[in-house]
């Protein structure tokens, strides 16, 4: 049985792999043999294999500040043995694109959608069938032109059910007729003048499409957009929040914070951590409704506190504690999907920490020696990340009610110290800096099999955590 909540430990690597079979059984996609699925099996996360691919996900946003959906970025793994010979870059490429596709639809909420990149050789290949019709937007590059054949076949994919997303529209001219047949419009909003932003929405007016805002990096530039009449947002606007100042916790969040403050100590032991769990009865049953969830297969039926605890262990049991605590400063649409972003940051951080020790125990010690910090200090440092846009509240004074090491708390207030490299890696890789996350990477003894495996173990048990902590 696979270890309680340790769904992506570093002898597992074969759990993180979904399969482009995988992911057509689990969808019921292309009724027709697509091009992509001719394509041998890719090395998502085989660090055998050498170079695997890298996933990332980025949050789409409603006006209501729900989350419509997420673009699915990627990196295509430079290792064109792992295709074979005389196999189509195209189909490469759809092969490892269903991989991070079955990777990330487990943690889709129901109606939303997964936007996706094609090429124009992809497009033509009809890749975009090796995905689900009521899922998948077909994101059409802005560098695609806009010839017969290519408009014939987004025609047939949008008979299909597809949604058709025309991507940095800039008031280019000769876009007509994909503008004509597209269900979204992106439009990079990233230090361009409003003036520009609101002659190119008044020229997509007319037509039937939803705009969609990339790059918005605060609220402020949001707030803009929304009055223009833009209807979808993307970007790290989330992380930038409208401070309170004076504000104070209210008795519930300073209790919530007090319990934080007591499971980040790195002396907590499994005693205190069970005299918590036993003392809440909500707690108690999301507990027990956690462990008996189908995912562990166990045997029997949890029905006592303590054998549970017994099952987790203390860093696991601590791990969801903190989790489950933080949840319950939910307090709308937004709030939710920082508490998600700061749970797959945790999860990444610690399996990031892990994949390093493992690699600094293969390896001839480096010429300059790495600090080496604990994964349970990183899955601290994730999950704290994002205190200040949950609450609204100066970062200082939460961490003023959050007592951590001082290098933790140097991290998180300044990005400076020996965990503020760490803090580097995690937003590149959300942003999808491909390059700089190799490089960082790197420096931290890790490969890009390492950091794809983190990734995709993170999704999984961020994922797995939300369908079960109500």
């Amino acid at each position: 049985m696979r270890s309680l909540l340790g769904l992506a430990d570093a002898d597992e690597p074969s759990s993180l792999a979904p399969s482009r079979a995988a992911a057509r059984a689990a969808d019921g996609t292309a009724s027709s043999r697509s091009a992509a699925e001719a394509a041998p099996a890719t090395c998502l996360a085989d660090a055998a294999c050498g170079p695997a691919m890298l996933v990332a996900r980025q949050p789409v946003f409603d006006a209501s500040g729900e989350v419509w959906g997420y673009e699915l970025l990627f990196r295509q793994p430079d290792c064109p043995e792992c295709y074979g010979d005389g196999v189509d870059a195209s189909v490469a490429t759809a092969s490892v694109m269903a991989d991070g596709f079955a990777m990330s639809r487990p943690a889709l909420g129901p109606g939303q959608r997964l936007l996706v990149n094609f090429g124009e050789d992809m497009l033509l290949a009809g890749a975009p069938r090796i995905l689900p019709a009521d899922v998948c937007g077909v994101e059409v590059l802005e560098t695609v032109p806009a010839t017969e054949a290519l408009l014939g076949v987004l025609a047939d994919l949008k008979s299909e059910g597809y949604l058709i997303v025309v991507d940095d529209y800039a008031g280019q001219p000769g876009m007509d007729a994909l503008l004509d047949m597209a269900d979204i419009v992106k439009i990079d909003v990233l230090g361009r003048p409003l003036t520009d932003l609101a002659r190119d929405v008044a020229g997509l007016r007319a037509r039937q499409c939803l705009l969609l805002a990339e790059k918005v990096e605060d609220l402020a530039t949001h707030r803009q957009c929304e009055a223009l009449g833009f209807s979808l947002f993307q970007g790290f606007f989330f992380s930038r929040p409208e401070l309170v100042h004076g504000r104070r916790l209210d008795s519930s969040q300073a209790a919530k914070m007090r319990l934080l403050a007591t499971l980040a100590r790195e002396d907590v032991n499994i005693k205190a951590a069970t005299e918590v769990v036993r003392s809440d009865a909500a707690l108690s049953y999301k507990l027990l409704r956690y462990i008996n969830s189908v995912h562990f297969g166990l045997p029997v039926k949890v029905t006592s506190i303590q054998h549970g605890i017994s099952l987790l262990g203390t860093r696991n049991l601590v791990q969801w504690l903190c989790v489950t605590v933080l949840s319950e400063f939910d307090t709308g649409p937004m709030a939710r999907e920082l508490i998600a972003v700061s749970a797959l940051r945790a999860k990444f951080l610690e399996l990031c920490a892990s994949r390093a020790a493992v690699r600094a125990g293969q390896e001839p010690p480096p010429a300059v020696p790495r600090p080496m910090p604990q994964s349970g200090t990183l899955f601290m440092l994730g999950l704290f990340s994002l205190l200040e846009p949950l609450l609204c509240l100066p970062l200082a004074e939460l961490l003023r009610a959050l007592p951590l090491v001082d290098d933790l708390t140097e991290a998180l207030s300044a990005h400076t110290g020996p965990y503020a490299p760490w803090l580097v890696l995690m937003e590149h890789y959300e942003r999808g800096r491909w390059d700089e996350v190799l490089a960082s990477g790197a420096a931290m003894g890790l490969t890009q099999a390492d950091l794809a495996m983190a990734y995709a173990g993170a999704l999984e048990w961020t994922a797995f955590f939300h369908d079960n902590r109500e």
